[in-house]
């Protein structure tokens, strides 16, 4: 699962700008180094406030009628273990109805993140999650109560249902920061960059290898189901001319990774990944308007290029992989980005967004909905054996007033 970064656009300057000063070469792989939790608001705390109806147009080509965001009652804020002032959450897994986790900060400022933060939902109450001393939150995962991974700046944490095992897959090296890890069968695949470009990890009884996969881009989220792998980002278009979406995927060993055919999207930048089936896989993310580029056509300027993206506005981007092509899907939507994506399956998809908006696809179309709350909604996560939602987010985001959140969406009986 990934980590949403401060960036709106979520891109890497120093990965990106690599397609510009040239790539690395080819894969390669090696043995490295042997190796070796949610939250929601205090209810003492100000509530949220509720969000104002949204009128959301559909695109002119889709030919559909605008559609109305209406505050959905089946959206409750959940009880929550106080964390310190300026709090955010990022991201949320869940393995069952007792059993999930979250992750952010605390303690931040609007020039520091803050201490990073686990938390674990029981099945009754939150609670927080001791964590070892880390660089920041890099990503998470976990399967179950007994294999939670948590990938800090530069090392990577384990928690086996006792403690935490931790190791630096780069040794002592902190040029290395990651960006999203994904677990499956005692698999661990982590994703990441370095002043050089992106890489790959991948993991197994111990011991991490090392890969570069040949593509320069950003890495922002990975997924790893079924014997097969996704990675998503955005790319430097030729020149240096803006953004555009990137997709890897890779089988079984995960040594060599194949970059997809994409619809030509300029500005466009992917945050998250969910997979359903080999066949039928979401990405989701905005597009930069103007193409995320200040100084088109001008090598030298890409680093500042994908730093001045985060200030440009942005309409929402949903790729879907129906195991041929991969096609963009028209939304209810025109503004704002979308942070996370997630599935029951086919005809069950859910998207998260800003200002606490929920966009739902039941195989046929889409709808849109929104939370009580004005905040961002960083992640939102199926919680399996239910038709139930945890979402997790911030009011306030990015400033000294930041307050966490977590919400849950009760999905019994007709949608409300």
């Amino acid at each position: 699962m990934k980590i949403a970064q401060r960036a709106a656009a979520l891109v890497v300057c120093a990965s990106l700008a690599t397609a510009c000063s040239g790539e690395r070469d080819g894969a390669s792989g090696g043995a490295l180094a042997k190796a070796s939790p949610t939250h929601a608001l205090n209810t003492g705390a100000t509530p949220a406030v509720p969000s104002p109806t949204h009128q959301a147009h559909a695109s002119p080509e889709s030919g559909e009628k605008s559609t109305q965001v209406v505050r959905s009652p089946r959206w409750k804020q959940a009880r929550s273990v106080p964390l310190r002032d300026a709090s955010r959450l990022v991201d949320v897994v869940a393995t069952g109805p007792n059993a999930a986790w979250a992750v952010g900060y605390e303690d931040g400022a609007e020039d520091d993140e803050g201490a990073p933060v686990m938390q674990r939902w029981n099945g009754r109450s939150w609670s927080k999650v001791p964590l070892p001393p880390l660089s920041g939150p890099g990503g998470f995962d976990a399967t179950g109560p007994d294999d939670v991974w948590f990938a800090g700046a530069s090392e990577v944490s384990h928690w086996d249902g006792r403690r935490w095992a931790v190791r630096r897959p780069f040794g002592i090296s902190e040029d290395e920061r990651f960006s999203d890890v994904s677990v499956h069968n005692g698999q661990v695949l982590l994703i990441g960059s370095d002043e050089s470009g992106s890489f790959i990890v991948s993991g197994q009884d111990g011991t991490f290898e090392f890969q570069f996969p040949g593509r320069a881009g950003a890495f922002n989220a990975i997924t790893f189901r079924a014997g097969h792998a996704w990675i998503v980002g955005a790319k430097s278009r030729e020149s240096c001319a803006g953004l555009t979406p990137m997709i890897l995927h890779s089988r079984q060993e995960h040594s060599s990774w194949e970059e997809m055919r994409l619809p030509e999207i300029p500005g466009g930048s992917l945050r998250a990944v969910a997979q359903i089936s080999p066949t039928d896989v979401w990405a989701v993310g905005e597009i930069i308007k103007g193409g995320g580029n200040a100084h088109e056509g001008d090598p030298s300027s890409c680093p500042d290029t994908y730093e001045n993206a985060e200030d440009q506005p942005t309409t929402p981007l949903v790729l879907h992989w129906d195991g041929r092509v991969w096609r963009q899907m028209t939304v209810p939507l025109t503004e704002g980005s979308l942070t996370g994506v997630t599935a029951f399956g086919p005809d069950d998809v859910w998207v998260s967004g800003h200002e606490s908006v929920f966009l739902h696809f039941d195989g046929r179309k889409w709808t849109a909905e929104s939370a009580s709350g004005r905040g961002t909604v960083n992640a939102v996560a199926a919680i399996p054996g239910t038709k139930d939602l945890w979402a997790v987010g911030a009011i306030d985001e990015l400033t000294d007033q930041g307050q966490d959140f977590v919400l849950r969406r009760d999905g019994r009986g007709p949608r409300g």
